[in-house]
């Protein structure tokens, strides 16, 4: 059993279910933090529709969020979202542009998780 988001009809990620009900409650969190929706809609129980455009200006959001801050906790438990909402917004077809060198060098180790992000379903 997994959970299964997808960008129109492409599997983004699928991982095992509680790791991504995990996802989802850290996201729903930061959402209302960051002061826009995800852009993910529950479709069944393990089925996820993921909304490009919403999801793009959520994970944008987010990644301003963990570059305004410089308070190390902080920054680890956005981390906790941004990397595999990276994966999953360039795996739909959407991109971040780096303004720093900082953020180019966040990109590629977040890019790096997406070998530990399934896309597949089993």
């Amino acid at each position: 059993m997994g959970c299964v988001f997808e960008v129109g009809e492409e599997t983004v990620w699928h991982p095992a279910s509680r790791v991504g009900e995990t996802y989802l409650a850290l996201a729903g969190g930061l959402a209302g933090l960051v002061g826009v929706p995800t852009g993910i809609t529950a479709t069944a129980a393990d089925f996820h529709r993921v909304d490009i455009v919403q999801f793009d200006v959520f994970t944008k959001r987010v990644f301003a969020e963990y570059f305004r801050s410089g308070h190390e906790l902080r920054r680890t438990m956005v981390d906790a979202v941004l990397r595999p909402s990276i994966v999953m917004l360039v795996r739909g077809g959407g991109r971040i542009e780096p303004a720093t060198e900082e953020q180019r060098l966040y990109l590629v180790e977040a890019g790096q998780l997406a070998s530990a992000m399934p896309a597949q379903r089993s």
